[in-house]
């Protein structure tokens, strides 16, 4: 048996690992979004080769060129849980909308691809079981029996339940684990989610005493809702002022979905749905602007808002920010890691303007970050790695720069404790690995 490694490798981005043994199984099919645009190592000859695509996860680095395989002459199946099929038919869309003529695929290729989904829920199959990843809803850890071995992919995880959805399961086994590594460095250290929310209540109730509003770039799906859940919390205590959350963007939408699926969410938050007086989807709180120019937003003493993207790099936050950004008194709260090069990251590292379209915007407004994440750190990688049975070899993916490499000396310590011992490997771009 083989792997190869066909996107995700020393990056994040455009996840995808091609199985190959008596069955080849892909293993998620992303893109890798950024000023240039790139895509898994994926040619005829090789999709040709695939059976079946397995699907972790529903956000674009993992999913977002799964209709390209269609594109390129693939018919056969994908395997995923319900939740990741309803919110890939909207990200995908969404997608397709943004880049118009300069897609890799057609409207065509995604119903050909929403068609051929197959829903596998969590905890059933055989040679293809699923189990919680706990890092959106849906998300999955992916274990795979071929040849008389056993390969778990992580996807993305999170060994932290968050106010939506449970940890990632970690009482598994297997000889090989695929594990991302995008927080492996050994300086990243998260804090617990309610010390992030109260960074941001602090942040936002600041921002209100100074007669400002308050702008929250935010990812449609997991972060979102995350937020949108902190908020509504704070309001419904008294922890934070009252004031209307204007949600603009996907957030509404994937809002939907999320409460269509609630049985794949926490038993708190089903209780409250059943409890209709107390449904957290539908507070009082939330409003959708209704005018193209957003006057109600701007006319409200203080407001806060909701939007896409996350990392300031395409939607309807741009809008907002032009309006906002003269003014000293309104702040943009980021919520999330911020990549290189993005209009987000600028701002954080104290740019005092950004670039939209053909104009320059001097931002005057106040920038301020709340570290929420949906991905473990350095230790609870480890710590997954511990507890996990019967490894042969660990190969760590979905990280930049020196945090792969850093996750892979802490984990070479561990396997030296071991009396069966594992070898740490960070593989390249297009590699290929025999196990």
């Amino acid at each position: 048996m083989y792997l190869h490694f066909l996107g995700g490798a020393r990056e994040v981005g455009r996840s995808a690992v091609l199985v190959e043994g008596s069955k080849n199984l892909l293993l998620d099919c992303g893109v890798k979004l950024g000023e240039n645009e790139e895509y898994p190592l994926l040619d005829r000859s090789i999709i040709k080769r695939i059976n079946r695509v397995v699907v972790s996860h529903a956000h674009l680095d993992h999913s977002g060129y799964l209709p390209a395989l269609y594109a390129f002459g693939y018919n056969g199946k994908i395997t995923t849980t319900k939740p990741t099929r309803d919110l890939i038919q909207l990200l995908l869309a969404d997608y397709l909308r943004l880049k118009q003529d300069f897609s890799p695929y057609s409207q065509e290729d995604v119903i050909k691809c929403l068609k051929h989904t197959d829903i596998l829920e969590y905890d059933r199959g055989t040679e293809i079981v699923l189990r919680e990843a706990g890092h959106i809803l849906g998300s999955a850890l992916t274990e795979v029996e071929m040849d008389g071995k056993k390969i778990i992919y992580t996807g993305d995880i999170n060994t932290r339940p968050s106010r939506l959805i449970e940890a990632a399961r970690t009482d598994l086994s297997g000889d090989v684990l695929i594990m991302e590594s995008t927080y492996g460095g050994k300086s990243d250290k998260h804090i617990p989610a309610k010390e992030a929310g109260r960074m941001l209540i602090d942040s936002i109730t600041q921002t209100f005493n100074e007669g400002g509003k308050v702008l929250i770039p935010t990812f449609a799906i997991g972060r979102g809702q995350e937020i949108l859940f902190t908020l509504e919390s704070y309001l419904r205590s008294g922890g934070l002022e009252k004031t209307p959350i204007f949600l603009d963007g996907m957030i509404n939408k994937a809002l939907r979905i999320y409460r269509h699926n609630a049985i794949y969410l926490k038993d708190e938050i089903k209780r409250r749905i059943l409890t209709s007086e107390d449904d957290p989807f539908k507070s009082k709180y939330y409003l959708v602007p209704r005018t193209k120019n957003k006057e109600e937003v701007f006319e409200t003493e203080r407001a806060i808002i909701l939007t896409t993207s996350g990392m300031l790099n395409g939607g309807p936050v741009l809008g907002y920010l032009e309006k906002m950004a003269g003014d000293r008194k309104n702040k943009i709260v980021l919520v999330g890691y911020q990549v290189e090069g993005t209009r987000g990251r600028k701002l954080l590292e104290g740019e005092k303007s950004v670039q939209i379209d053909d104009h320059e915007i001097e931002v005057k407004m106040k920038v301020d970050l709340a570290p929420f994440t949906a991905h473990s750190d350095h230790s609870e990688l480890v710590k997954f790695v511990r507890s996990t049975d019967g490894l042969k070899k660990v190969i760590l993916v979905h990280g930049e720069g020196r945090k792969p490499f850093e996750l892979a000396e802490e984990l070479e310590l561990v396997s030296e404790k071991r009396r069966h011992q594992f070898e740490v490997i960070v593989p390249e771009l297009g590699e290929e690995i025999r196990i």
